[in-house]
């Protein structure tokens, strides 16, 4: 088996429990990995400073991949260099924008580490649930398309119940074609980034200015957006609480889900014991 010196990680579904906490049995296994030479990367979609926090809990010293690839840093370390930044297209967003005021739906709009969205109708209720998730707070403005035109955010997210949600999946891929990247996260998110970001497609090109090749990454993960990132490692692991769309696509599958501290099997079986 071939040695893994890169252990990247999705976090909420992931990493992170379902009351979104770190499992003790992750934190340990992460740190023994760590202590033993391995890399860490924590790959969300979540806002670079919301991933840093993560990252303080955890008392490591990660990459971090946020936006589902959008922005990429090194370690604090190296200076937290700034490795990529991939923005969604001006015009692209304005096609969201439209879309958002179109149906009603609350549309997340990330710009310069700041979430901004339009109040109104039954946006409160998924600003409500996203913050209680995330921690992160809104700056609300009167009308997005007015407020940012020509502003290229680095991501985007439709929030809507899932079975809405899966719908809108739908919609806005034959709305852009390949003008963005959309893929669900959580039930009720429609991620929306750049064209050829995601997290597959980011992670070997980060593994590689480490001086590690995607044959030496183990990545981890649970929802549809870490897909690609399993396809791409050289191991690809979903956790049993993964939908069986995502364990298809995975070299292995924990016994464990995250609840169970299903991360900590995954490193102790698959890296530390391939070292």
């Amino acid at each position: 088996m071939t040695r893994i010196k890169l252990i990247a990680t999705d976090l909420d579904g992931t990493l992170l429990d379902d009351q979104k906490r770190i499992p003790e049995e992750n934190l340990a296994a992460l740190k023994e990995a760590y202590e033993n030479g391995i890399l860490v990367a924590l790959a969300s979609g979540r806002m670079l400073s919301n991933v840093e926090r993560t990252e303080a809990l955890l008392g490591l010293d990660c990459i971090l991949i946020a936006y589902n690839g959008g922005k990429v840093a090194g370690p604090r370390s190296s200076g937290r260099p700034l490795l990529i930044h991939r923005p969604l297209p001006a015009d692209v967003a304005q096609v969201f924008v439209e879309f958002s005021h179109e149906t009603g739906l609350l549309l997340n709009f990330y710009d310069d580490e700041i979430l901004f969205a339009e109040d109104g109708g039954d946006r409160r209720r998924f600003m409500e649930l996203y913050t209680r998730r995330t921690g992160v707070p809104y700056q609300i403005v009167g009308d997005l398309e007015r407020e940012f035109a020509g502003v290229s955010p680095t991501k985007l997210i439709v929030l809507a119940d899932p079975p809405e949600a899966a719908r809108v999946v739908e919609t806005l891929r034959a709305r852009v074609g390949d003008r963005a990247c959309i893929s669900r996260s959580e039930p009720e998110y429609v991620e929306i980034t750049a064209p050829g970001v995601d997290k597959g497609a980011i992670l070997g090109p980060v593994a590689s200015q480490f001086g590690v090749s995607i044959e030496e990454v183990m990545a981890l993960g649970d929802a549809d957006n870490d897909i690609t990132m399993l396809r791409a490692a050289g191991l690809g692991v979903a956790l049993a609480n993964a939908p069986e769309r995502v364990r298809a696509e995975a070299d292995r599958v924990t016994d464990r889900t995250n609840n169970e501290a299903g991360a900590a099997e995954a490193i102790r079986r698959w890296a530390l014991h391939s070292t």
